[in-house]
């Protein structure tokens, strides 16, 4: 399994992606279009065999602070740990540009905290009413 920048060609299995795995909560399509252009070598695929199997989209904030805005991974590559090997790939972009903080929000639910508290983020925040009301976030920070 090798991760690389996503290419605009990308794009559509992405979107696939997003929506299998975040549902009514996914961004649009448009969005990681615009995401692509704005952080090209910061949206990042896993390939398997010529597939899309997962990926991370981070982005710069201000001057040394970093957000991972999303991580999918395909059910059928999840538990091989590529969620881990993503996040921390967006991590080191990320210190790269500069950023020494990185930010990311997750459901309070969700079985990726125990990931993200495993790679050193804490949570510093919770938002009651984020994905809607009664749809909490949890704000993480690493840095």
């Amino acid at each position: 399994m090798r991760i690389r920048p996503a290419d605009k060609g990308d794009l559509t299995e992405l979107h696939r992606l997003e929506r299998a795995a975040f549902g009514s909560h996914a961004y649009p399509a448009f969005f990681l279009r615009q995401a692509w252009d704005l952080w090209p070598s910061s949206l990042l695929v896993a390939i398997e065999t010529s597939a899309i199997v997962g990926y991370v989209l981070a982005g710069r904030g201000d001057a040394d602070e970093g957000w991972i805005l999303s991580l999918a991974v395909a059910p059928q590559a999840r538990r091989m740990g590529l969620g881990r090997r993503l996040t921390e790939a967006a991590i080191d972009v990320l210190a790269s540009q500069g950023c020494r903080r990185v930010r990311l929000t997750v459901e309070p639910a969700s079985a990726a905290q125990a990931l993200y508290v495993s790679l050193g983020f804490v949570e510093v925040e919770r938002e009651p009413d984020y994905f809607g009301p009664g749809q909490a976030r949890v704000v993480m920070s690493r840095g």
